[in-house]
């Protein structure tokens, strides 16, 4: 409802009923028309002017002013709460960064080569055992047996085993080449000299 009020020598308005209690000089005689009236009349002589002045109109507001507080203060609170879960949330997230940094650190320390279980390769320290490479491909071209075949292959062992850091096997392949690489020279002579004792007259 839009209240125009005769104060002060003047018309002011239109206003609020509520807007009207903070309004200093208004009073019960204070003439006042709202649409509907025939003329201007006192403010205490209309019924709908009547909150103004019993206080009901005033309880009206402080009552509204105290549930508007109220609601700010329960949204203060579960807006703090929301803080602190997201803090909380972010302290669990960054506690498993660290965890995943601390093993990748501890992966970091492992050896380079264990049974069942890959790591980054790694040369171990030291020279390689011999691998007799050269001597295998000579004697799989020159004989071409299945012992030369052998040789080369555990000579391909030996250089395998020493980059996954296995020196111990490397070591082993590398008398294994050693190995076969004499029985298969043996093998190789072995002809030549029967040729030569039979046929060399």
């Amino acid at each position: 409802m839009k209240i125009w009020i005769y104060l002060d020598g003047r018309q002011q308005g239109p206003f609020e009923l509520v807007e009207l209690l903070d309004m200093p000089g208004v009073n019960e005689n204070t003439k006042v028309w709202f649409e509907g009236l025939a003329r201007w009349y006192p403010a205490g002589a209309l019924e709908e002017m009547r909150p103004l002045f019993d206080g009901s109109l005033a309880g009206a507001r402080a009552e509204a002013t105290d549930d508007h507080n109220h609601a700010e203060t329960q949204a203060e609170v579960i807006a703090d709460e929301q803080g602190l879960d997201e803090t909380e949330e972010k302290h669990q997230e960054e506690a498993v960064l660290d965890d995943i940094a601390a093993e990748a650190q501890s992966e970091d320390r492992q050896p380079a080569y264990a049974p069942g279980r890959v790591y980054a390769s790694r040369k171990p320290e030291g020279p390689c055992p011999p691998s007799y490479l050269g001597w295998s491909i000579f004697l799989m071209v020159c004989c071409c047996s299945p012992v030369s075949l052998a040789a080369l292959v555990s000579s391909i062992c030996t250089s395998s085993f020493f980059m996954r850091g296995d020196v111990r096997k490397a070591r082993k392949a590398s008398e294994v080449t050693a190995w076969l690489i004499m029985i298969a020279l043996a093998l190789g002579m072995i002809p030549a000299m029967l040729t030569t004792i039979f046929f060399g007259n």
